[in-house]
């Protein structure tokens, strides 16, 4: 068992939040992983709750009040894995556990923090999921690699179709890369190329547009494009005192 000064670390604590945190922490509990307990992001999370307790598996929504009683746990874990939840961790809660990985829907360091298929389109980069050490704030998405995979998209794409399609990935990249990670055969990396970040004000303050702004057409395309996850959250633009969502259907033409 592995050893930290005078704590032993044992078992797993997973931060799981949505549908990816529901599939993977599934994956865990079939494949008879030492899942010691689980935090669900919200209340919202009702069928991970239900998957856990049914399973015997120890579950908790997220708080201060639970990270700070679990760090007087002994063992404490040898890993720690955020399926999906938006929880920034600082560094006290990391030490938590011996090793930390946290699923994440870009090419690292390509767009790392929010809103990650919305900027992958806006910005025309190359979109992919990472596997990567969790680090303290106010560090964003900056830990090293364990595994990456770029994910190719086809103009034109909505954001909300990326985002489905890079979850979907994410699922399934866990799946195929944890047995090595878990059994030590893998070394994280650092992070090479490019960094963008981005934060949720970012996207708000791209996406509110005044009806006199000008963009190049094909920026403009994208632009909406990128910022169409729902019809409460799309590109939107103020005309004449108004505001307006915008979305966008491109039809390819017959090459007669």
């Amino acid at each position: 068992m592995p050893k930290d000064g005078n704590n032993t670390h044992d078992g797993i604590l997973v931060l799981a939040g949505k549908q990816v945190g529901l599939e993977l922490t599934a994956y865990l509990l079939e494949q008879r992983a030492p899942v010691r307990h689980v935090l669900a992001a919200t209340a919202e999370d009702a069928a991970l709750l239900t998957l856990c307790r049914e399973r015997g598996v120890p579950v908790d929504i997220f708080s201060a009040r639970k990270l700070a009683e679990l760090a007087k746990m002994r063992p404490r874990f040898t890993w720690l894995l955020n399926f999906w939840s938006p929880h920034v961790l600082d560094a006290a809660a990391l030490r938590l556990a011996e090793h930390r990985l946290n699923v994440h829907p870009t090419l690292a360091p390509h767009c790392r923090g929010n809103d990650n298929a919305a900027w992958t389109i806006r910005r025309g980069l190359p979109a992919g999921v990472s596997l990567i050490e969790m680090t303290p704030a106010p560090g964003i998405d900056e830990g090293d690699v364990y595994a990456q995979r770029e994910v190719k998209y086809v103009f034109p794409m909505r954001g909300a179709e990326l985002h489905a399609l890079l979850q979907r990935e994410i699922v399934g990249f866990f799946k195929e890369q944890w047995p090595g990670i878990s059994a030590g055969r893998v070394t994280p990396r650092p992070q090479t190329g490019p960094v963008t970040t981005f934060r949720r004000q970012d996207t708000e303050a791209d996406r509110k547009r005044g009806g006199d702004d000008v963009m190049p057409l094909r920026e403009w395309i994208t632009w909406a494009l990128a910022h169409d996850f729902s019809p409460r959250t799309t590109a939107e633009v103020e005309l004449n005192g108004k505001r307006y969502g915008l979305t966008i259907s491109l039809q390819p033409l017959r090459q007669d």
